[in-house]
């Protein structure tokens, strides 16, 4: 079995001159993070790797993650490409994971991550809101395989559920 845990960063703050890369997590945004990592946790779903895009409110949020699952900040995998080219890289990214892993937690950005979500588990997520968490299981043991293994929803957890 392979896991896949799909997560949007939390709450990000629209009220400074910053670009879109650098905007930071808001008030709320700092608050749901860290609650919605431990719900996750509570839950029993820990994964062996955090992936991030490297765009602060999406790396501070999987810092949250990381540290209420005792992981060093520094191991969450930073991958450019998933702020950049989104959906398809992420996919792959997913696909070309070494074997020995057996789930995966990757922070990003919509629309790309609940077009995403939809996919790989088969059932109409819409619009994940910020901080959503949606996990997904496959019935393989390889990650090249998760595009033609049976999915099962684990999760769709978000602040406000």
């Amino acid at each position: 079995m392979k896991r896949v845990f799909i997560v949007r960063h939390a709450k990000s703050d629209w009220d400074n001159n910053l670009s879109d890369f650098d905007r930071p997590l808001n008030t709320r945004g700092i608050e749901d993070a860290p609650n919605m990592a431990k719900r996750i946790n509570e839950m029993g779903f820990k994964p062996d790797i955090i992936i991030s895009s490297p765009a602060n409110r999406a790396i501070t949020t999987a810092k949250a993650f990381a540290d209420e699952y005792e992981y060093a900040q520094d191991c969450i995998q930073q991958e450019r490409d998933i702020y950049d080219i989104g959906q398809r890289f992420t996919l792959r990214l997913i696909t070309e994971l070494p074997k020995t892993l057996k789930s995966v937690m990757i922070f990003g950005h919509n629309p790309d991550h609940s077009h995403l979500s939809t996919y790989l588990s088969n059932i109409q997520i819409g619009n994940m809101p910020t901080c959503s968490i949606v996990g997904i299981e496959f019935d393989t043991d390889k990650w090249s395989d998760i595009q033609k293994a049976k999915p099962k929803l684990l999760c769709f957890e978000y602040p406000k559920k």
